[in-house]
């Protein structure tokens, strides 16, 4: 779903802004999340689906999630997001965390 005009991107509060915003803006990781937002602004559904039902309760509860993407990003790390309707701008995108390995496979329950 390629959409004409870019979607807003926000972040979530507690889990996206202060780990984004506490990065340096010339590292690796920082510019790989920076593109991967510009890409999915413009393609909402470039990333993978995940199915309802794999779906960590966490976000569910917490964010009202009912559709989720995973992109991947530099060294191993994923950047998680939903499509929500916003009561401001309507459909756009939530950008809900950037998880290493470690923390996206207990996120999801995966044993190693």
């Amino acid at each position: 779903m390629k959409s004409k005009i870019p979607l807003e991107a926000r972040g979530t509060p507690d889990d996206f802004i202060p780990f984004y915003q506490n990065l340096d803006s010339d590292s690796k990781l920082f510019n790989s999340i920076t593109d991967t937002i510009d890409l999915i602004k413009k393609n909402p559904t470039l990333g993978d689906h995940i199915s309802h039902a794999k779906i960590p309760s966490y976000y569910i509860k917490k964010y009202h999630v009912k559709t989720l993407f995973r992109m991947e990003l530099i060294d191993y790390w994923r950047l998680l997001y939903s499509i929500q309707s916003f009561e401001d701008i309507g459909i756009g995108i939530l950008v809900l965390e950037a998880l290493d390995h470690e923390k996206y496979n207990k996120r999801f329950g995966y044993r190693h």
